[in-house]
């Protein structure tokens, strides 16, 4: 049953969502292969939502102002969420081991920000124009950067839990799963580009469209923040 928590317990959903996704990271990790698609992520969410809730969140084209805040809110704790996983390890690794984990998870963040900084500019232009098309570039984008940034803070929540011990011999294959996930989400942002032109070029500003208020195939109450 799908069902919407109350916004105290918002938070704590959030985490054990992340939690269970990182059981699915940590498989790609010990394979050394990145399987978990962002198709994957967004297929987990739906059935984690269906089992245990949704986050409260606006509706209609409120959700778009909210949408953007939670991206701006999310940009400012990333590239933090990458030094804390570090942080535990500061002195039971070796420096070396240290600097190559703080490059790759820092690298890993700074990807991250910038998808967020695309998404948000994409539906900040959207948000004045034709409320159809704007329903419509939402249900694409809004489970793509979901899925990407779920999958981010799955990652360094395992490097902050992994035994400081582990680190040292799971680098080379963390290192070629977050490389094979940023390449997925750069191929995957690509072709939403491509449709965002496709349907600018398609629609018409000056129509009228459907009144935003309706409900949208994207708001599946997908939660934003941690």
């Amino acid at each position: 049953m799908d069902y919407t928590v109350s916004d105290a317990n918002c938070s704590n959903l959030v985490r054990e969502f992340i939690k269970m996704l990182a059981s699915r990271v940590k498989h790609d990790i010990e394979s050394g292969k990145p399987c978990l698609m962002l198709v994957d992520v967004v297929k987990l969410a739906s059935e984690f939502i269906e089992k245990h809730g949704s986050c409260n969140t606006p509706q209609g084209s409120a959700y778009l102002v909210f949408l953007s805040g939670q991206l701006d809110s999310l940009n400012k704790i990333v590239f933090d969420k990458s030094m804390e996983a570090m942080s535990a390890h500061l002195e039971n690794i070796a420096e070396e081991v240290y600097s190559i984990l703080s490059i790759m998870l820092t690298r890993y963040a700074l990807h991250e920000i910038n998808l967020i900084n695309n998404v948000a500019a994409i539906l900040r232009s959207e948000m004045n124009l034709n409320s159809e098309r704007a329903i419509r570039l939402l249900s694409i984008v809004e489970p793509f950067i979901f899925a990407a940034i779920a999958r981010y803070l799955a990652i360094v929540y395992l490097v902050s839990v992994t035994p400081s011990e582990h680190l040292p011999h799971m680098t080379v294959s963390l290192e070629r799963v977050v490389s094979g996930y940023m390449t997925e989400e750069e191929r995957a942002f690509t072709a939403i580009k491509f449709y965002v032109n496709m349907i600018a070029a398609q629609a018409n500003p000056a129509s009228g469209g459907s009144d935003a208020g309706e409900a949208s195939e994207g708001n599946r109450g997908y939660p934003a923040e941690t």
